[in-house]
């Protein structure tokens, strides 16, 4: 036999081993050396689950459930991954988002089992979806995961409060731990998880806008990129295979038909064949919970976007011969869900860099939200320094023992959510989730609850060095390193309101605390405190009511009357004078915030931050 046929036997045998499941061997040893007869191993298979049996099993077609089902079956666990979906890849081929958002400065925090896919797909910043799925079906075989697409009515099965198995029409299987990829995490809130959606847990109802992603012919991409280089970075930003940038407020001007669409600066990804992919209609008015309504948003986006195309073409140099060539088979929907996890990141966690001996994956990306309503171009946070994503945040806080999460839904809040939604950072989690779903596997006893094994420094540890063994980016832990004005009076103040969404720093963590600010600014500040910190929005409404008529620059004497009122209405101090200095004597006017003159932006968070602290407090 020559080598080469060695090693592909090899190979077949290690991938057979692989398939086979881990815990019905070592229940099999067990009746062996009893001297019992061997029977059906693991537990009694119901009808419903079927004699097929995991050690882990994945649900979902998105590249984190991919990522998480290679890494857990090349860790020498059985894997099965199972989809509804007829394709792999998901957002990267169903929703044709082609253009990745990456961090490679200083470091490179996507290795792993990303570098290994998108080394497959060019190594560049965008990619063709075809070549995608190919690549990540590649992956899945060689690592010899069991692939089920296109089944219907797929669920979590349990059995006294733990994972069995997933279930489908017509079939079924047993497995030790589950792993739940879908964009959404549908497979593990209706097994039990918990979950809220968009700004839900700061009192608002508002989530990202979705988008229609649509492809473009016909581009003459040298004229465009001509262009570019003669307007600047500031018009956009053009390479031999992205672009990006406002063009000049083109395409944010286009007149939409349907209301609740627009288009906002392009974002655009050449294919291996030379077609454009656009990243740029925004959609407001989807259900996202409902298929009929996702669809009807789909054709209606489709529509506009064959008209935004032939409005663009008379408008952006290179666009002349510009041409619909087709959309998206699903909506890109940026944010649904948020997980009750273990761990919930949140702003502080990504603007400090905090990182642990936890830490299973690194992110880096900007917190990047975009547009939650019509009437905003979106907001960047900060960017944070390199931090450190911890395996808690994949874990459920409630639902059955045995299960996790990946994905950009898993445990971030909605601000957090903005830099470790991007797929690169998912799929990093999900390869350390898959390496700590097989290890759970292997625990003998009852199926291992991830909510114990994610908190255990010796477990996390182990799945810490197999990572690194994968060539994962997993730097030792170090001490945090806040971005901002950290030295300005006001600092603290200016993060706790970013943390509800209330403060900027931009892509510099600039948020110009010295500046004046206006009358005005302050009362739509105090009235979304209530909303996002109080959970007061009938206080919000009043204030905006009685002192919406605020005009000029924001100075002390005017902006007592309105941090009084709004401490009354939430039941907080509520001094007789409105006052700078009746409010100090009562814990609503900080020290730090002159009484006299004009209020600085600093000093309108700090007199926030009070407000909040004096309305909270036990009377």
């Amino acid at each position: 036999m020559d080598a080469a046929r060695r090693t592909d036997d090899a190979r077949s045998a290690s991938a057979a081993a692989r398939r086979r499941p881990l815990w019905p061997t070592v229940a099999l040893a067990l009746l062996l050396l009893a001297g019992a007869t061997p029977a059906a191993a693991g537990p009694e298979p119901t009808s419903e689950l079927g004699p097929d049996a995991y050690d882990v099993v994945v649900l979902g077609s998105e590249p984190e459930a991919i990522a998480a089902a290679v890494a857990a079956a090349e860790s020498g666990a059985a894997t099965l991954l199972a989809t509804p979906d007829a394709r792999l890849g998901g957002l990267f081929t169903l929703g044709a988002m082609n253009v990745l958002d990456v961090r490679t400065t200083p470091v490179s925090t996507h290795e792993g089992i990303f570098r290994r896919w998108w080394d497959r797909v060019g190594g560049g910043r965008s990619f063709d979806p075809e070549r995608a799925e190919s690549v990540f079906a590649e992956l899945l075989a060689e690592a010899g995961v069991e692939v089920r697409l296109g089944v219907r009515d797929l669920r979590i099965a349990s059995e006294e409060g733990a994972v069995a198995g997933v279930v489908w029409e017509g079939g079924g299987a047993r497995a030790r731990q589950a792993i739940d990829g879908d964009q959404d995490l549908a497979f593990a809130v209706a097994a039990g998880a918990r979950a809220d959606v968009g700004f839900e847990r700061f009192g608002v109802s508002l989530r990202m806008a979705d988008t229609l992603v649509f492809r473009i012919d016909g581009i003459d991409w040298g004229a465009l990129r001509s262009a570019a280089n003669r307007l600047g970075r500031s018009w956009a930003t053009v390479d031999d295979r992205v672009a990006w940038g406002h063009f000049g407020g083109v395409p944010a001007s286009y007149p939409a038909e349907r209301a609740g669409m627009r288009l906002r600066g392009l974002n655009l990804g050449r294919d291996d064949h030379g077609r454009v992919w656009a990243n740029a209609l925004l959609i407001h008015d989807v259900d996202w919970t409902d298929e009929g309504d996702r669809a009807r948003a789909r054709r209606e986006a489709a529509t506009e976007a064959e008209r935004a195309v032939d409005w663009l073409r008379t408008r952006l140099p290179g666009f002349e011969s510009a041409r619909l060539g087709g959309v998206a088979e699903r909506l890109y929907l940026r944010e649904t869900r948020h997980l009750h996890a273990v761990c919930v990141l949140d702003a502080d966690h990504l603007l400090d860099g905090r990182t642990g001996a936890f830490d299973v994956a690194m992110g880096g990306y900007p917190l990047d939200l975009q547009a939650l309503t019509p009437h905003d171009s979106g907001y960047v946070f900060g960017t944070p320094p390199v931090y450190g994503i911890p395996l808690c945040v994949a874990v459920p806080e409630h639902g059955p023992a045995g299960l996790w999460a990946v994905g950009r839904s898993a445990g971030y809040d909605a601000v957090a959510h903005s830099s470790v939604r991007v797929v690169p950072t998912g799929m990093a989690v999900a390869e350390g989730v898959g390496v700590a779903a097989a290890r759970a596997a292997r625990l003998d006893g009852d199926p291992a609850d991830p909510r114990s094994l994610a908190t255990d420094a010796a477990f996390v540890a182990e799945v810490r060095r197999a990572l690194r063994d994968r060539d994962a980016y997993l730097p030792d832990p170090r001490p945090p390193r806040p971005v901002g004005p950290v030295d300005h009076p006001h600092h603290r103040a200016y993060r706790t309101l970013l943390g509800r969404g209330l403060a900027l720093g931009g892509y510099d963590n600039a948020p110009n605390l010295g500046a004046d600010v206006a009358a005005l600014s302050y009362v739509y500040l105090a009235a979304n405190v209530a909303t996002r910190f109080l959970h007061a929005p009938e206080v919000a409404r009043d204030l905006v009511a009685s002192h919406g008529g605020a005009a000029g620059p924001a100075e002390a004497s005017g902006v007592a009357p309105v941090q009084r009122s709004a401490s009354c209405r939430l039941g907080g101090p509520c001094p007789d004078d409105a006052t700078p200095a009746a409010l100090r004597a009562v814990g609503l006017w900080p020290d730090g915030v002159p009484t006299s003159g004009t209020v600085t932006r600093g000093a309108g968070y700090a007199l926030a931050v009070a407000l909040i602290e004096a309305t909270s407090a036990p009377r």
